[in-house]
């Protein structure tokens, strides 16, 4: 078994100064969207909101109707995440809903 004579000592360590994106820094995101464009993003579109309280909340039954803040030919939301991203109108595509892009990346999120 090794004897336990060893002295543990403590070295100052110099540190050399760099600037940021140093000469002949290769970019490590060089904007190739190659690797990140298969990713999966959720987009989510808001068509309006409404204020209840807690016992209006658990008094909601099937059928129930809720009043939106929204008229039908207001502008809806889209989000990516939870950070606005554009606003569109709301279309009927088929038999399901759709939205026609008014206004992308342009929006002072919320």
């Amino acid at each position: 078994m090794p004897s336990n004579n060893t002295t543990n000592s403590a070295k100052s360590v110099e540190l050399q100064d760099i600037s940021a994106g140093g000469e002949g820094a290769r970019a490590l995101f060089p904007g190739n969207l190659d690797l990140i464009s298969g990713l999966k993003v959720n987009l989510s579109v808001s068509v309006g909101r409404c204020e209840i309280t807690v016992a209006e909340l658990f008094a909601l039954k099937e059928d129930s109707l809720l009043t939106l803040d929204a008229g039908t030919n207001d502008p809806v939301e889209i989000y990516l995440d939870s950070r606005l991203v554009g606003r569109g109108e709301l279309v009927v595509v088929g038999d399901q809903f759709g939205v026609r892009i008014t206004e992308f990346g342009k929006t002072g999120g919320r």
